[in-house]
């Protein structure tokens, strides 16, 4: 199983080294990461043969991006052409957390319920400064987005292996 660290997003210099966004939480922390696997495969799992393996020889912050050197990458043209191409990791080489803690990538997908009912499932989860906010698609069609607040108040239980997600929340749509 792989996951998404961040984006080739162009080429910096002549050498070919590539501009990339980072989606980790510190942007210089894909840097730890000496193997990558790019693909043009945009959402969803990856398999083995969707994925070209690069080894990473230098990756550092530069002015208010991250460059990388990549192993035999050494010209421009070469590079430009990695744009747009994904960086994933195998999810075996994330560092282990501490328990209670989890990756976003854990989280999104489960199904969401409070003591009542299902709410929705898990779409995507948004960075506020404040704390994380799980964006989830309602279980009723046609209803909005439910945003839910990822904090410890509000989040009681989770079971990845059951896929679920039990909160003390009441969205409002839930109250008609």
């Amino acid at each position: 199983m792989y996951v998404e660290l961040g984006k080739i997003v162009g080429v910096w210099g002549v050498k070919g080294w590539i501009k990339l966004h980072s989606y980790t939480r510190n942007r210089v922390d894909i840097a730890q990461y000496k193997t990558w696997y790019l693909t043009r495969h945009k959402r969803g799992p990856i398999r083995d043969s969707q994925a070209t393996v690069v080894n990473v020889i230098q990756c550092r912050e530069q002015a208010k991006g991250i460059v990388a050197q990549l192993e035999s990458l050494d010209d421009r043209d070469q590079a430009a052409l990695l744009s747009g191409f994904g960086i994933w990791v195998r999810e075996t080489d994330l560092p282990e957390l501490p328990d209670g803690e989890y990756y976003w990538q854990q989280l999104i997908g489960l199904w969401v319920s409070n003591k009542s009912q299902k709410i929705g499932q898990i779409k995507s989860i948004l960075e506020t400064g404040a704390n994380d906010v799980l964006v989830c698609k309602a279980v009723e069609n046609g209803r909005p987005d439910i945003l839910i607040p990822y904090t410890d108040e509000v989040v009681q239980e989770i079971d990845l292996i059951e896929g679920s997600m039990m909160v003390d929340w009441d969205p409002e749509y839930l109250t008609d």
